[in-house]
């Protein structure tokens, strides 16, 4: 990677480099383009003018500036990190990303918020829709077209493409966000099969109410009142509810044929090892067998309360170890679409410092876009580098939670809240 120049902190400098003041506005009698400092009197001369950072050349300068480890223990002030020990002074390596991506920060930032706030309007509006299946009208497919229907114009955007922002929210609503992450992953991974846009939306459609057969068991299905019993008819009527809620939407005036063969079949396998009827392979409507990756994928990155949540990746990898169950096109393309390190992941990059993945990316799904870590850059700021632009940098290891220190976690803030951007980029 090449370096003409780049920033350090006035704590940093030393007799020997050579340097170059670039602060609008603030009066100095230096050479504006740059100039070796021969004495601590120089370097005196240079912190008086009480800036924070001037911009080193390296090509010019006799030696590296100090290092942040040795501020480190000079002061004692900062906090030590794996950015004191990358192969050139990290605010070099920033220094030249921000020449290639910086300008794309701003852009990336402000459409992730406003991907969060669509993904809390749809949720509304998904709330509102469950509830009127209840009571069947033609009011059920206008209310899930009003968050089917924006979903798929943008998907077939040339933008990049939403797919899903997955946050944690109080127990009792988990089944609506699951609703609508199954909708948003099934109907990218419908346009990625190739569907045209009112069969994504059909799609959606029965994604959105895929598990609306698990309504309260009859009461009458109980003849014992002991914990056995219980479990019992709550696992046959879980084995049931895709015939439960294909009867309900059937009663839905208008509701897409294809729509409902999905909430039949979303749990069949291509294996036969699914449920209800055990269809193998093809027998499996399309939207069945999308829906059955999506779902899946879905409910192991949001396990049952009192499990252990997995990370991104780690869902990533348990879908594979059990792709022999779905669409081998469909779990291809799905993984591709997503990533090996799916948004949301904690990576550890070759130089060192740590991120939290936000952008697949469908040129190299080994090369996503990744938001990293620096005390010195404020985290609404904070730097998104595209590794596919950044050819020399790599991930080297996916990261679990407990292996970042708080301070990195506060800063990356996955939690389970998971911006999830798909680069519209070019089929190859």
């Amino acid at each position: 990677m090449q370096i003409d120049e780049y920033p350090i902190l006035v704590e940093q400098l030393c007799p020997g480099l050579f340097i170059r003041i670039d602060e609008p506005g603030v009066n100095h009698s230096f050479p504006a383009k740059g100039f070796k400092l021969k004495s601590d009197a120089d370097v005196a001369k240079v912190v008086a003018l009480g800036l924070s950072h001037v911009l080193c050349l390296p090509e010019k300068s006799d030696r590296l500036p100090i290092s942040l480890e040795e501020i480190d223990g000079m002061a004692g002030k900062r906090q030590k990190g794996p950015w004191s020990t990358a192969r050139t002074p990290v605010s070099a390596e920033l220094s030249s990303l921000k020449r290639e991506t910086i300008e794309r920060n701003k852009d990336r930032l402000e459409r992730f918020a406003a991907c969060e706030r669509r993904y809390e309007k749809a949720m509304g509006q998904v709330v509102e829709a469950i509830k009127k299946v209840s009571s069947p009208s033609p009011e059920v497919l206008e209310a899930a077209g009003e968050v089917v229907g924006p979903m798929a114009e943008t998907f077939l955007s040339d933008l990049d493409v939403l797919v899903s922002v997955m946050t944690a929210k109080m127990r009792e609503e988990a089944r609506h966000y699951h609703a609508l992450n199954v909708a948003v992953l099934a109907m990218m991974l419908a346009k990625e099969m190739g569907l045209g846009k009112s069969d994504i939306e059909e799609v959606g459609m029965g994604a959105l109410f895929h598990d609306v057969g698990k309504s309260r068991v009859p009461i009458q299905r109980f003849t014992k009142g002991n914990l056995v019993t219980m479990n019992k008819v709550l696992k046959e009527y879980y084995m049931e509810h895709p015939r439960a809620g294909a009867r309900m939407l059937s009663a839905v005036p208008g509701f897409p044929p294809a729509a409902l063969q999905l909430v039949l079949q979303h749990h069949e396998y291509a294996d036969g090892t699914g449920f209800p009827a055990h269809l193998k392979g093809e027998a499996i409507s399309l939207g069945g067998r999308i829906a059955a990756v999506t779902n899946l994928y879905d409910r192991f990155l949001n396990p049952k309360e009192g499990t252990e949540t997995p990370t991104p990746h780690e869902a990533m990898k348990a879908l594979y170890k059990r792709r022999g169950l779905f669409d081998p096109k469909a779990v291809t393309m799905f993984i591709r679409k997503l990533g090996v390190y799916p948004p949301g992941s904690l990576v550890e990059l070759s130089n060192g410092m740590q991120g939290l993945v936000v952008s697949a990316n469908m040129r190299d799904s080994m090369r996503p876009s990744v938001k990293v870590y620096h005390p010195d850059i404020p985290r609404r700021e904070a730097l998104i580098i595209d590794l596919c632009i950044e050819t020399e940098l790599t991930v080297v290891k996916a990261l679990k939670p407990a292996e970042l220190t708080p301070e990195v976690l506060q800063y990356l803030n996955p939690g389970k809240q998971v911006a999830y951007y798909v680069d519209a980029a070019p089929r190859s």
